[in-house]
């Protein structure tokens, strides 16, 4: 489930770059908690077997750490961040909304679309 809404974002941002917009970046951050998960499927490994790939993914994906050893992992904790939470910045770095993806699958087929459109007219609206 997951692993198909990152790739939502994937196509969203594939989808700004085609459209001439190339001044919205992505990155996905996995929380310290999963750093033991497999993350193959994620990035679309081009090694792994998974049926949510149809070609590697261009936005980058991270790994939070424990810099401060309080046993969390510092983005997230910064940020109050829980799983699948899409975070629009300004270019400044201050948070400008919050979507949890969780409840707001991003997956036009699953939505008609809605979500998707949402998402992407929230974006466009705070560039």
């Amino acid at each position: 489930m997951c692993r198909n809404r990152f790739g939502i974002l994937d196509d969203l941002y594939n989808e700004f770059l085609s459209e001439g917009i190339n001044d919205v970046k992505f990155v996905g951050i996995n929380g310290k908690q999963y750093e033991q998960d497999s993350y193959t499927c994620m990035i679309c490994d081009p090694d792994a077997t998974c049926n949510n790939c149809d070609g590697i993914r261009v936005v980058p994906w991270v790994q939070d750490v424990d810099e401060d050893e309080n046993g969390d992992g510092d983005v997230w904790e910064d940020w109050g961040a829980t799983i699948r939470d899409l975070v629009i910045v300004d270019r400044d770095g201050t948070e400008l909304t919050r979507i949890n993806l969780t409840y707001n699958n991003p997956d036009p087929d699953s939505t008609c679309g809605e979500n998707y459109d949402t998402i992407k007219n929230l974006i466009l609206n705070f560039r």
